[in-house]
């Protein structure tokens, strides 16, 4: 099993950018390239766990350094989930109109995450075994997605990159008792725009220099990972999207026509450029280690530039002109789409699968064919994502919105 560092987690909560399926937003509201996004972000999770455990990443010396800092995927998920999960609070908030009820916005989370969940940690733990719990691993605590808690359960277990969940939970809690805390005065749209902004920028001051504090502490590295489990300091992952939710609301909400070099292909190019330049950089003249067994001070700059990439990916498809044809052929086509609606399924299923391959093949950890384990884990594990979708996630979400899926 691949010891992936709680400072940069294989994955976040994948799964639909289409109103309800994710957030309580405004009917209309539709950002198809998000779900392309999110389809990229869970391929280069997928990637890098394949190259860990079949070897790839230690063997070659050229693809190896890019391979293993794939999982910059992470930092794509945590973006997406503080834009996604925030937006239709402070867009409600510009329009003076009551947001979604809190129960109503707490069933919709917990069924996202825990039905498709438990239905894969039953059948990989009990079933295949791909692992079993072994000690100290709690089934309770697993289930329950408070096992990231214990340190001693951050790694391994059955589906190990689970314990990013525990921190999109604790998000998840976050967002409606921050926008209560943004609410709780009336004032005109522009004055909120302004509260909106200024509060989240001394949050994110707050939770960097609570992560510098560490550092400047001198921490080891394993106790600044567990650290960056507990949501204060992981805000600093989510905080971009959610002011990427005000632009973009206010952009919304204002009618305002942004100004050409936005709007223009030049834009998105741009940005993605920069994406591309801050993960090469940082893969290759940061002297990272091949696994993710990093130092205090790696595992804040492997945040720092994940964080960068992230942000400079998903902005063309949130504030520039995300329905232009670029974007479009590259986040919103249809099969990209797709892989973005089951990728919760691929994160939760894809490292049962290649470990099952190492069995039942006998390729040993780290000794294991790139390419054979890479088709097997692809087609099995895509396989599984789709039923996961169409006959658990689908269904669960369907009757947390209290209607029924048509035969």
């Amino acid at each position: 099993m691949v010891a992936t560092s709680a400072s940069n987690a294989s994955s976040a909560t994948p799964g639909s950018s289409r109103g309800d399926d994710l957030s309580p937003a405004p009917v209309g509201v539709h950002f198809s390239a998000l779900d392309g996004a999110r389809a990229f972000a869970a391929i280069g999770v997928f990637v890098t766990h394949l190259g860990l455990l079949s070897g790839f990443i230690t063997s070659h010396s050229t693809l190896g350094p890019f391979m293993a800092r794939m999982d910059v995927g992470v930092a794509v998920f945590f973006v997406l989930s503080g834009f996604l999960l925030y937006r239709p609070f402070v867009a409600a908030r510009f329009a003076q109109k009551p947001p979604t009820p809190t129960g109503v916005y707490a069933k919709r989370r917990l069924i996202r995450i825990f039905p498709a969940y438990w239905v894969a940690l039953i059948i990989i733990a009990f079933v295949l075994r791909a692992p079993a719990f072994e000690e100290p691993h709690s089934f309770v605590a697993h289930m329950l997605l408070i096992h990231a808690y214990d340190g001693t359960q951050v790694t391994g277990g059955p589906i190990q990159q689970s314990w990013t969940l525990s921190i999109e939970i604790a998000f998840y809690a976050f967002v409606p008792v921050w926008a209560w805390l943004m609410s709780r005065r009336t004032r005109s749209p522009r004055a909120q725009l302004k509260v909106e902004i200024g509060s989240l920028l001394l949050l994110a001051a707050a939770a960097w220099a609570a992560n510098i504090g560490l550092l400047i502490g001198g921490v080891s590295g394993s106790t600044f990972s567990q650290a960056g489990i507990w949501l204060p300091l992981r805000l600093t992952d989510f905080i971009p999207g959610m002011l990427l939710a005000v632009a973009s609301a206010w952009i919304s909400h204002s009618n305002i026509e942004l100004p050409r070099w936005i709007r223009s292909i030049a834009f998105g190019a741009t940005c993605w450029a920069l994406a591309i330049l801050a993960f090469w950089f940082m893969s290759t003249q940061l002297g990272l280690p091949m696994f993710p067994t990093y130092s205090a001070r790696q595992a804040f700059a492997v945040r720092v530039f994940y964080l960068a990439v992230a942000v400079l990916f998903l902005t063309p498809a949130v504030i520039g002109n995300r329905d232009s044809r670029v974007v479009s052929a590259l986040l919103a086509n249809r099969p990209i789409i797709w892989v973005g609606l089951v990728s919760y399924g691929i994160y939760i299923w894809h490292e049962a699968w290649m470990i099952l391959y190492q069995r039942w093949f006998d390729e040993p950890f780290l000794q294991a064919s790139f390419i054979r384990m890479g088709i097997f884990a692809a087609l099995t594990t895509v396989g599984t994502a789709a039923l996961s979708w169409y006959f658990v996630e689908k269904p669960a979400m369907n009757w947390g919105r209290g209607t029924r899926q048509p035969h």
